[in-house]
């Protein structure tokens, strides 16, 4: 009986081993992929996808998709027409509107929809003089953005009656600061004026094709990848390494350090009210539309420090001359200083603040867009015969 040859150096017993090897490393590195892609899918934010809008002549978010923000707050916001962040179905359409305009704040992807500023608002309005609310709010958005925004989206909505401003800080009434606005500079020389710009963060005026792979990536809820592949660039630009000894600190840009830092620089109390810089902002604001406007300015305060409660206003006198000065351009304005401070003392809770942020800082939670909702349609009551002159 012949004998069938045996290979040199084979072993039975190894190439399993080799083989069960290799078969727990591929189940081992599945596991853990659905296991990276559960936990992303639910507990990271999720990549955002633009699209060309011709009625609005931009980039907009695409109208159908679901926000996820988990970073401060944990809710979800879907995208309705226009790109409009939080508005029920088919409220767009209806008529009369109120817009509320303002940064991130009131894009307020840290709070349900039913919670944000424009939903409640519409709740209310609902109840009385009826019409709806929407909101138009742009993280990264400065005061002055409004004056090239406002004309396009009131021809675009159709039926607007009143534009509401939300102001967080005066800080971004002034002229010369950080370039964190959309499209617009304010800039005081060689004399006062708005400046259309380009940044990062701005979204060019022409249609741009959004990326396969981010689209392709968020509906299946993989951005993890995209957060690998951003890491990885950054370690092979060696953008992260140093060789000096001793603690590293992050520079952050000092444009960046916003108004709720603010209220711990004392001297900001005591400068002089830049009225030519505020007059100017005013007028060219008021000249983007011939409809009602309403500015709506949100302290920092009540805020904490070392532990301790902060309700002083450190703007509070610029406040008091720059709603002067809205009542002689026949702009609406109201501060919301004495209400947070009343709603702190009475519940002891702040307006803004998430279970996964400090208690005060940061964005309006629920409490915050309800106030600011009321305030809004208080004075839409008081002021029904210009806002509903028909």
């Amino acid at each position: 009986m012949t004998s069938i040859p045996r290979l040199s150096g084979y072993v039975p017993g190894k190439a399993a081993f080799s083989v069960s090897l290799v078969l727990k490393w591929l189940v081992g590195g599945l596991i853990s992929i659905a296991a990276i892609w559960s936990i992303t899918a639910v507990f990271t934010n999720n990549i955002w996808i633009e699209e060309w809008s011709p009625e609005l002549r931009r980039n907009i978010l695409e109208p159908g998709t679901v926000l996820r923000e988990r970073e401060e707050g944990w809710a979800d916001s879907i995208v309705g027409r226009f790109g409009l962040i939080g508005s029920a179905e088919g409220e767009i359409d209806e008529s009369p509107k109120v817009a509320i305009w303002g940064d991130s704040f009131v894009e307020a992807v840290n709070v349900a929809d039913s919670a944000k500023m424009q939903r409640q608002l519409t709740e209310l309005l609902r109840h009385d003089l009826g019409g709806v609310a929407v909101g138009i709010g742009e993280r990264f958005a400065s005061f002055a953005d409004h004056r090239f925004r406002i004309p396009i989206y009131e021809s675009a909505l159709g039926g607007v009656r009143l534009h509401v401003l939300h102001l967080y800080s005066l800080e971004d009434t002034l002229p010369d600061l950080y370039r964190g606005a959309r499209i617009s500079l304010f800039l005081s020389e060689p004399d006062l004026h708005l400046e259309k710009y380009d940044n990062e963060y701005q979204e060019r005026e022409a249609p741009v094709e959004p990326s396969r792979l981010r689209t392709n990536l968020s509906k299946l809820h993989l951005q993890f990848f995209l957060y690998l592949r951003t890491r990885l660039a950054s370690i092979a630009r060696f953008e992260e390494l140093r060789f000096a000894p001793g603690v590293y600190r992050k520079e952050t840009p000092e444009g960046l350090h916003r108004a709720w830092n603010r209220l711990l620089e004392p001297e900001w109390a005591s400068e002089e009210a830049p009225e030519k810089a505020w007059n100017f902002l005013l007028d060219e604001i008021r000249s983007s539309t011939q409809l009602p406007i309403l500015i709506v300015y949100s302290p920092a305060t009540p805020a904490l420090e070392h532990g301790q409660v902060i309700l002083k206003n450190s703007e509070k006198s610029l406040a008091t001359r720059f709603g002067e000065l809205c009542e002689e351009k026949k702009i609406g304005f109201i501060s919301l200083e004495e209400s947070f401070l009343h709603f702190w003392n009475e519940t002891g809770r702040f307006p803004k603040g998430f279970q996964n942020s400090r208690p005060w800082e940061g964005h309006f939670n629920d409490d915050g867009h309800r106030l600011v909702a009321e305030a809004i349609h208080s004075w839409i009551l008081e002021n029904r015969h210009v806002v509903y002159p028909d």
